[in-house]
């Protein structure tokens, strides 16, 4: 008897070693394929793939304290050549979807950094209003202006664009049309924004008005059931009975944002098949590169992934729904 109980035993800690081991090794899989997502992003196009992989710089990172209860700390990721470089870094910064951090961008923030931005997130869990958008920009400032800063007339304050997913859409819009330093952005970039809908059930300074914007706006969204669902319009109530699903961005929100936008600015809205709503950040990550690159900086070959005779996104298979209007 006791034989068998000690063989059980052994048996038993062999089994728990060999799962703790397997949910490690997951672990560690799982961590590997975040840093490098942007080798498992499924690309076709060749500006997709141009952007989606690591740019050429070498990137570091500084954080530093907020001292601001709901941020929390501002997270820098930035090109090292900047340290010695004589010239100035055009902005993207990132806002949170519900619930995450600057953590969770890391690897996302360096990619974008390693194409020549300074590439900025904070801790903000909930930015719907754009206030810690507003608040980074006052941050960056700052330290352009601060001689004992190592971004000491660094930051190029004439170029800064603003991207964010999720609750991080809905924070992008009301920091270009609500926040007092809305005059600075240049550019927006919005990816899986909550819809109206959501945001009017919601209020509390989720409601937002697209039309208000005055610079390129680029939205995109996946086509997965989480971000889609199957609602036709934001009058389409959900319940048990008509089985219908309204996602955090359908198409008809897409459409939308796009009509409302003025016809003045350049606008560009798309869909990616077979994406959902918590990776669809990654899963856009070079057409955005590609589109901050081109209005921050000028990159005429980023831009014919979106205008000319042939943009690419138009004509690439793995998106759908797409509308391109160039400013009048």
């Amino acid at each position: 008897m006791r034989k068998t109980m000690k063989l059980m035993i052994i048996i038993l800690v062999a089994i728990a070693l060999l799962v703790a081991l397997a949910i490690g090794a997951f672990a560690r899989l799982a961590s590997e394929k975040e840093k490098n997502y942007y080798t498992a992003t499924q690309t076709s196009a060749a500006l997709e793939k141009k952007y989606t992989a690591m740019g050429d710089e070498r990137v570091t990172y500084k954080e530093y304290d907020a001292e601001d209860e709901i941020i929390k700390k501002y997270a820098v990721w930035y090109p090292e050549a900047l340290a010695t470089s004589g010239k100035k870094y055009p902005v993207v910064i990132f806002a949170n979807g519900t619930g995450s951090r600057s953590q969770h961008l890391k690897n996302f923030l360096t990619h974008l950094s390693s194409w020549g931005f300074i590439a900025v997130g904070n801790d903000d869990e909930n930015t719907r209003t754009g206030e810690s958008l507003n608040k980074t920009i006052e941050f960056l400032i700052a330290e352009n202006n601060n001689p004992d800063s190592i971004f000491y007339q660094k930051i190029d304050l004439d170029n800064i664009g603003i991207g964010g997913h999720s609750q991080g859409g809905v924070a992008v819009y009301n920091m270009a049309t609500n926040q007092p330093h809305a005059h600075l952005i240049k550019t927006v970039y919005a990816v899986s924004a909550t819809s109206s809908y959501h945001s009017n059930v919601m209020k509390d300074g989720w409601q937002y008005d697209v039309s208000k914007i005055n610079v390129p706006t680029f939205i995109t969204a996946g086509t997965g059931f989480f971000d889609a669902g199957n609602a036709f319009s934001k009058d389409d109530i959900p319940n048990e009975t008509n089985k219908l699903a309204q996602g955090i961005t359908p198409l008809w929100s897409l459409q939308e944002n796009f009509d409302a936008l003025p016809q003045s600015i350049d606008k560009v809205i798309a869909r990616k098949k077979n994406v959902d709503h918590g990776d669809s950040h990654l899963q856009f990550s070079g057409y955005m590169t590609a589109w901050f690159r081109y209005y921050l900086m000028n990159d005429q070959e980023a831009g014919e992934a979106f205008f000319g005779a042939s943009p690419e996104l138009s004509n690439d298979p793995n998106y759908q729904d797409v509308q391109i209007h160039q400013g009048e």
